[in-house]
């Protein structure tokens, strides 16, 4: 990497070698007019202070003048080229530097500075590739969350249009007395009540999603015991497993693992996942629920084996409105879960992914938490 002088270095430095340039050139010129005098019989150097000899005074006033004008030359073209140099060594980057905050003023975000300085302006230049850069990702990120915002007021209007035409549906027909029946019309009435469950839980959801996702949220961490937040959470959901014939198999330890987290959230990112193992598995699935401890970290492992999860999607499954079914009805969930959970994670610090699991699982869901080593486990 090239050493950067500090303009003052290189004034100084260029200020010398121009000093020593100009004595050089005057000692040449001297040396060529005491020549040229010797041999027209006069001593230059004494040339302004001795008596004008006879028949030489006009040679003698003319060359008087003339080394005059030569040495004033000498001195002039060396201050010139100096100035030139330096000039040179500062307007160039400078303009280079005027041109890129030009064209990153007019949008154009990717522009680069390539020129070669040896003095501070290559620590200019660097900073404003730098500043560039973080203007390009922050234009990048800004556009793919209007992107994901306007996706997100799409998906919403889908979800929210079903449940609202089923409702209006129902509530018009029993308005108008189309529906005289005790039992259709505890039917409606029931499916109005479905309906409005479901839009107040992507609502709900929604509004846990948008929270998890501003800058101003944070968590409430503390020393929590993941062993227990896994059995109070299967323990909530142990009706609905039972409702679906599911076999649970949990793989916990005997002895109490904690870990910096905010019991709330967590809970919240393990009941999502074992709610979508509920909802997307068929009845009579296996369903495994273990925690694994690694150096530096502890996983919660959610093991099912309903159908494996499209290659298609599997990519972008924690994104929102994005379901592991084929296609996203009304019954698979507001499609906000996975999300929900992956935007826990990352508050975290930690991460949220889905494996291949060995058999006789199909798929599993993994929550990874950074362990720091002052919560190492303890034994119960």
């Amino acid at each position: 990497m090239k050493k950067t002088r500090s303009f003052k270095s290189l004034i100084m430095r260029r200020f010398i070698i121009y000093i020593i340039g100009i004595a050089l050139a005057l000692l040449v010129l001297e040396l060529l007019f005491g020549l040229f005098t010797w041999n027209n019989g006069m001593n230059f150097s004494e040339l302004a202070s001795s008596p004008l000899a006879k028949g030489t005074e006009r040679l003698q006033i003319t060359l008087s003048v003339f080394w005059i004008l030569i040495t004033a030359a000498v001195y002039v073209i060396g201050i010139v080229l100096f100035g030139r140099g330096i000039n040179r060594k500062i307007m160039d980057p400078v303009q280079r530097m005027q041109e890129g905050f030009q064209a990153v003023t007019a949008g154009h975000l990717d522009t680069a500075l390539d020129f070669e300085t040896e003095t501070e302006f290559g620590e200019m230049r660097d900073a404003f590739n730098f500043m560039a850069q973080r203007l390009k990702d922050s234009e990048e990120k800004r556009m793919t969350m209007e992107k994901e915002r306007m996706r997100l007021f799409s998906h919403i209007a889908h979800d929210l249009k079903t449940p609202m035409t089923t409702i209006s549906g129902y509530a018009q027909a029993l308005a108008s007395g189309m529906v005289e029946e005790p039992d259709k019309q505890r039917e409606y009435h029931l499916a109005i009540k479905a309906k409005s469950g479901q839009m107040n839980q992507l609502i709900d959801q929604l509004l846990s999603y948008s929270k998890l996702g501003t800058p101003q949220y944070r968590m409430n961490l503390a020393r929590v015991d993941l062993v227990e937040v896994l059995r109070v959470s299967c323990a909530a959901l142990f009706g609905e497993i039972e409702g679906k014939r599911m076999t649970l198999e949990l793989r916990l330890p005997d002895h109490s693992v904690f870990c910096l987290a905010d019991s709330l959230e967590a809970s919240r990112a393990i009941s999502n996942l074992l709610t979508n193992a509920i909802r997307h598995n068929p009845a009579g699935s296996l369903l495994s629920v273990g925690l694994a401890e690694e150096p530096g970290r502890v996983e919660i492992q959610i093991a099912d084996n309903g159908p494996a999860i499209p290659k298609a999607i599997a990519g972008n499954l924690f994104e929102p409105f994005v379901s592991g079914s084929d296609s996203r009805s009304t019954n698979s969930g507001t499609g906000l879960g996975l999300a929900i959970v992956k935007k826990v994670m990352e508050q975290h610090s930690g991460e949220a992914f889905v494996l291949d699991a060995p058999p006789p699982y199909t798929k599993m869901f993994v929550l990874r938490f950074p362990e720091p080593s002052e919560h190492r486990r303890t034994v119960g």
